[in-house]
């Protein structure tokens, strides 16, 4: 397969391209960053454009940034995955795990652009998953948590094993935030050349996050 992979910059995205990887018959184009069309933040997460960039050039993997707009997003999805499958491109990598109406809507429109979606993380145990990414050498930092879920001092630590006792500690949350509870910024790892250079800088907040900048 030839995929593209839908990014987001965070963990679920990177563990899913590097499992997707681990078969040799499988190739990346892309990594498709859907971003703001009047900021510089990428849609997803609220990470700087300029760090994504960054980033993808550590794993000398090329990125597309499209803009998009909420009010837009699946139209414009749609049509660059359909130009993307003009270039070769015949499946779509997703770090989706459990969530499955977001399957369900992934598969919708995959299925309207003839593209095959591909979840490699699908329905594994995220207690295991998050620890299996830890193991297996990648680094991330948190750069956003949700309100009333998580305290803002979660924000900026960098994914060890002390930091997965601290989610531990927190009930009724899923410790790979599939549900929102955080997000998470990659920098180093398996699929790095070496890692992202970056600095934290304000934090800021809406009504449901709060978010650390990466500058």
């Amino acid at each position: 397969m030839k995929a593209f992979v839908s990014w987001s910059s965070g963990k679920d995205c990177t563990y899913a391209l590097y499992k997707y990887l681990q078969n040799s018959n499988n190739k990346v184009f892309c990594l498709l960053n859907m971003v703001d069309d009047d900021t510089e933040k990428s849609r997803s997460h609220g990470v700087s454009k300029e760090i994504i960039r960054r980033q993808a050039s550590k794993m000398n993997i090329e990125l597309i940034q499209q803009p998009t707009l909420r009010g837009n997003y699946e139209e414009i999805f749609r049509k660059t995955v359909s130009h993307l499958k003009t270039q070769g491109v015949d499946a779509g990598v997703f770090g989706d795990i459990y969530l499955e109406a977001h399957r369900e809507w992934i598969e919708r429109v995959c299925g309207e652009t003839g593209v095959q979606p591909v979840f490699p993380l699908w329905g594994m145990d995220t207690a295991q998953l998050i620890e299996d990414f830890v193991t297996d050498g990648f680094r991330a930092i948190t750069v956003s948590v949700r309100k009333n879920v998580l305290p803002k001092q979660f924000l900026g630590n960098v994914f060890d094993e002390r930091f997965l006792q601290k989610l531990r500690e927190i009930r009724n949350i899923d410790l790979c935030g599939e549900n929102g509870e955080y997000h998470t910024f990659v920098f180093d790892g398996p699929l790095f050349s070496e890692a992202v250079s970056f600095q934290t800088g304000l934090v800021s907040e809406d009504d449901k996050h709060y978010f650390l900048e990466l500058i």
